[in-house]
């Protein structure tokens, strides 16, 4: 069977090592575009070794170099000189920047926290890696590649949100993430302490156990330094996908790990900051001329479910009422007929065929797609000339077509040359519409929302 590790990265590690890879078998890379595979390195010797190795399919994508450095980092640190710390990794053996890949000890064990035993118990090990973490020194020189210590949180905060402004002014601005993002500039907390090293995307499916017992938190790449507010928050966003335990019992499993009270309203600023951490970005690459990026069914549920959570946080936040808006009865025509017959050949006939995983999974993101496109197709029109009119109606001199209307309202809320609570109306109206669109395809992430932090 054909290697799917490339030539050339299978030299490289060889050549490093000197082993060779004896044996290998495809798995998961962790994250959107990687791949990855369990090797078995082969030494002179004849000893053999499990090991796994990932790599990246954007290697030529030159920021996402940074990322690879500091997960290389952060990994040699905690596997190597501060291993007595005890956050538990994968022991790193090689990086090699050419592929962006990663060669570490094979953990054995699962990543699905739904499967454990004793949630509770896991759950409560997991915040406990989290907060010896937060307890290393960000000031040690392994930790160099992740930022200057000495800059405080809040400043790093504050550039990041005038970056994302620009960044989404200069490509598509949408009102939704221009709205967050005001705020947001409005209400950055004050420091409590110097910045701590965190692991940037905490939560359920970043962690891998055995025996109902932390292995090892996985998937650094996104590792920083930053306030310690900031992991608490990925759990409880990252929860809004793959259920947890309630955050209240991840807050007092912190408090007694740390011996500090969580501050809630810190860690719900903090939400809706991380959410625009990947949100702007994304929103940018989409609309790229030509880019595929936010154009498939798996892309159009999460995108729905994040823009909707975050008007609804602001709303909780800022401390604003939302009426929703009353939906049309909009009749399906002929067409209706073509949606369910191909979404019929989809269930019945394609995915049971399929005889692989990737297959599977582009199946199953093209029957939401066509359950996007049936009720698109019903309602679309007489959405968009609903939004475009209730813009136009507070924005006189808007342009006459959606996208523009959109731009004018972001780049209205970016000068602060309209109400706040009036553009968020409009926000909340649109997700409205849209999620009822992709409700369908969404499935519990129409309604999904984060559980509370006190009973």
């Amino acid at each position: 069977m054909a290697s799917a590790i490339p030539a050339a990265l299978r030299d490289e590690v060889e050549q490093d090592t000197g082993c060779v890879i004896a044996a290998e078998r495809a798995r998961g890379g962790g994250g959107a575009s990687r791949q990855g595979a369990e090797v078995t390195l082969r030494a002179p010797s004849g000893t053999e070794r499990r090991c796994y190795l990932a790599w990246d399919a954007r290697a030529g994508e030159p920021a996402r170099l940074d990322y690879f450095r500091r997960e290389a980092a952060i990994l040699a640190a905690l596997s190597g000189p501060l291993r007595s710390a005890g956050v538990k990794v994968a022991g790193l053996i090689g990086a090699y920047p050419s592929h962006l890949a990663l060669l570490s000890q094979f953990v054995a064990g699962n990543d699905r926290f739904a499967q454990a035993g004793d949630k509770a118990g896991l759950a409560r090990e997991f915040v406990e890696q989290l907060a010896a973490l937060h307890s290393l020194d960000a000031r040690l020189p392994e930790f160099a590649v992740l930022g200057d210590a000495n800059e405080a949180p809040a400043q790093r905060i504050r550039a990041n949100l005038a970056n994302w402004t620009r960044q989404n002014l200069a490509s598509g601005p949408d009102p939704i993430l221009q709205l967050a993002l005001l705020w947001l500039s409005r209400n950055i907390p004050q420091d409590i302490g110097p910045a701590a090293v965190l692991h940037g995307d905490a939560g359920p499916g970043n962690f891998i156990f055995a025996d109902d017992r932390i292995a090892a938190l996985v998937d650094w790449e996104l590792t920083h330094l930053g306030d310690p507010a900031e992991d608490l928050a990925q759990i409880w966003v990252r929860s809004l996908i793959q259920p947890f335990v309630p955050i209240r019992d991840i807050f007092a499993s912190y408090e007694a790990a740390t011996g500090r009270i969580v501050d809630v309203a810190r860690v719900k600023f903090h939400r809706l900051y991380f959410q625009l951490s990947f949100s702007v970005s994304s929103a940018a690459l989409a609309s790229a001329p030509g880019s595929r990026l936010g154009a498939s069914g798996t892309a159009l549920m999460f995108g729905t479910m994040h823009r909707r959570v975050m008007v609804r946080a602001l709303a909780e936040l800022a401390g604003i009422a939302l009426a929703d808006p009353i939906l049309p009865e909009c009749d399906a025509d002929w067409t209706d007929r073509t949606f369910a017959a191909a979404l019929d050949d989809l269930k019945s006939s394609i995915v049971p065929l399929a005889t692989d995983q990737l297959t599977a999974a582009q199946a199953k993101d093209l029957a939401r797609l066509v359950k996007f496109w049936r009720r698109r197709a019903s309602h679309g029109k007489d959405f968009d000339a609903t939004e475009l009119d209730e813009i136009k109606a507070v924005m006189r001199t808007a342009p006459d077509d959606l996208a523009g209307a959109r731009a004018a309202l972001a780049e209205a809320i970016a000068a602060d040359a309209i109400d706040f609570a009036g553009a968020l109306q409009l926000c909340h109206n649109r997700m409205v519409r849209e999620t009822f669109v992709m409700a369908e395809a969404m499935g519990a992430l129409a309604t999904t929302w984060y559980d509370e932090a006190v009973d």
